[in-house]
């Protein structure tokens, strides 16, 4: 018995609080997606979240902050809508490698990149490309974890 206090007693202290989403984050996401449907809402990082959502039937993702600014917005797109820059950067440095999750990612400036994960047999990379093919950065994949 003593052992069922002490198991109950650790699963409640290993649970975090979960952080409510502000009204102004959540007003802010409302003016600028006015149409958006299936909106999902998490925690990126302290101060800022991600709103996962469907819009016109095509699934989009923001980066939203407190006070309910866009910091950064990702349609998904398919690989035949890449520019050609980046297709032949792709196709030089990443032969054989099969492209997923493909999406045109703009920030609060209007500035413009394409982000994708690329794997070919045990080489799993998250890849970010500018308009002009230059590779913006390459980091190993890893799996996010689902709260």
């Amino acid at each position: 018995m003593l052992f069922a206090g002490v198991l109950f007693v650790l699963g409640v202290s290993a649970q975090k609080p979960k952080e409510e989403i502000p009204a102004a984050a959540k007003s802010g996401f409302s003016a600028k997606f006015p149409a958006a449907q299936k909106v999902k809402w998490s925690i990126e990082k302290p101060g800022e979240f991600e709103v996962e959502f469907t819009l016109n039937k095509v699934e989009q993702s923001c980066l939203i902050d407190a006070k309910g600014n866009l910091v950064e917005s990702e349609i998904e797109i398919r690989e035949n809508e890449l520019p050609q820059a980046v297709k032949t950067t792709i196709n030089k440095d990443f032969s054989g490698f099969k492209l997923d999750e493909i999406e045109k990612a703009t920030d609060a400036k209007g500035v413009v990149s394409f982000e994708m994960e690329a794997a070919k047999g045990k080489d799993k990379w998250e890849l970010s490309f500018d308009p002009n093919g230059k590779l913006l950065s390459k980091e190993p994949l890893k799996k996010e974890k689902e709260d």
